[in-house]
């Protein structure tokens, strides 16, 4: 016995429609990019100031990741200025159930991700949010953010600390601890 044409029209549909969130919907697999002891990814600011604000043009940064505790306890950064001294990505629970868990930006990225940083010594500031990019080719790019110049009529408060923000890209898996 065969299954009327409706049926199977309707049963196509529903496989396409289940195969397409899995394709467009940034469900890859991303094990790959944890890095394993001794590893990190390793890295260099970009040089363009339009997207620089508050880091020297020469920063370097170091970042070991781990894939399989993306919400719990997915890694660590370290800048060579000493902002960040091998500081816990810190992840924001209520993200997981919200769509900004889903970001997308840009071409040639497999998952984007958001995390909470504290620089290493209190005097440089409040919580930095890092936005990590897990990049097709195998590399992460790293942007580190927070809070925004002043205006010319409305100065920022003094608890907001130095505005910041910084692209580390690309950041590349190593097996050396970055020269730092």
């Amino acid at each position: 016995m065969t299954a009327p044409r409706g049926f199977r029209a309707a049963l196509r549909l529903g496989v396409l429609l289940l195969a397409v969130p899995a394709g467009a919907g940034g469900c890859r697999d991303i094990t790959h990019f944890s890095t394993a002891e001794g590893e990190a990814y390793c890295g260099r600011i970009v040089q363009a100031t339009f997207v620089r604000r508050g880091f020297a043009d020469s920063v370097r940064m170091r970042m070991t990741f781990d894939a399989d505790h993306l919400s719990d306890r997915p890694g660590r950064l370290t800048t060579d200025d000493l902002l960040l001294q091998d500081v816990p990505m810190r992840p924001m629970p209520e993200l997981w159930h919200d769509p900004l868990s889903t970001l997308a930006f840009g071409e040639g990225r497999d998952r984007n991700l958001l995390y909470a940083v504290d620089p290493a010594d209190p005097a440089r500031g409040p919580t930095v949010l890092v936005v990590l990019s897990l990049l097709r080719d195998g590399d992460a790019e790293v942007r580190l953010v927070r809070g925004a110049p002043a205006l010319d009529d409305a100065p920022t408060s003094a608890s907001d600390g130095e505005a910041l923000f910084g692209v580390f890209s690309p950041l590349r898996k190593q097996a050396d601890p970055c020269g730092f």
